[in-house]
């Protein structure tokens, strides 16, 4: 081997080192990238709440105030406060979801932080409805619901934790008020009724049972 090509062997080896540490830079500034990328998308697709906004009803505020009456108890809950003046009406909260498919449920309603160490084991939510007079024929409702869940740590302490609702719940409800309006009827049990629902009727004694025939 010659005194060139001995010379020249250490030069291609440093030539060959510094392109492969070039090579494995770009591949790592990619990854990196790619990671900032994923992260990016993720927090982009994250959950955000998007409550409803209120809506106005042709209605009078008696009607209105009845049918968010009726359909709060026909969806299972409970009236804790009823203040017509006020124009204020509120729920016991109610227990929708419990068990195993807690957490995935809650997740369906609400924006969930993964800001807790143990598990989800049950949820609820209240609601709270507003009534305002807007006309003597319209009625403006706001449907607010407190979404909670049952966190159980690992050392098995339990704290109910509050969660940002997604809306689901007061579309849910706006759009029953708004059924039952367009049905026309405050609540289907004070319809007319049937045969079987009218009460009893006295029988005139002098009125004969039986038909008498022509007389002769």
């Amino acid at each position: 081997m010659s005194w060139a090509r001995c010379y020249d062997l250490p030069v291609r080896l440093e030539l060959q080192i510094t392109q492969y540490v070039r090579c494995f830079s770009r591949r790592s500034a990619l990854a990196v990238l790619c990671v900032l990328g994923f992260v990016s998308l993720a927090n982009s697709q994250t959950q955000k709440p998007s409550l409803p906004d209120p809506i106005k009803f042709v209605n009078k505020f008696e009607t209105v105030a009845n049918v968010v009456h009726s359909v709060l108890e026909k969806m299972g809950l409970k009236i804790e406060v009823e203040d017509r003046k006020g124009g204020r009406v509120t729920t016991r909260p109610y227990e929708f979801i419990t068990g195993s498919l807690t957490s995935s449920e809650v997740e369906k309603v609400a924006v969930v932080e993964d800001r807790s160490s143990g598990s989800w084991i049950k949820a609820r939510y209240s609601v709270e409805a507003l009534l305002e007079i807007v006309s003597p024929t319209e009625t403006m409702v706001t449907i607010l619901t407190k979404v909670e869940a049952l966190n159980r740590d690992i050392d098995g302490t339990e704290k109910w934790i509050p969660l940002d609702s997604m809306g689901t719940f007061e579309r849910r409800i706006l759009g029953k008020i708004s059924t039952t309006l367009m049905m026309g009827s405050e609540s289907p049990e004070q319809g007319k009724g049937g045969f079987w629902d009218k009460s009893p009727q006295p029988v005139n004694p002098r009125t004969p049972r039986f038909p008498t025939g022509p007389s002769r």
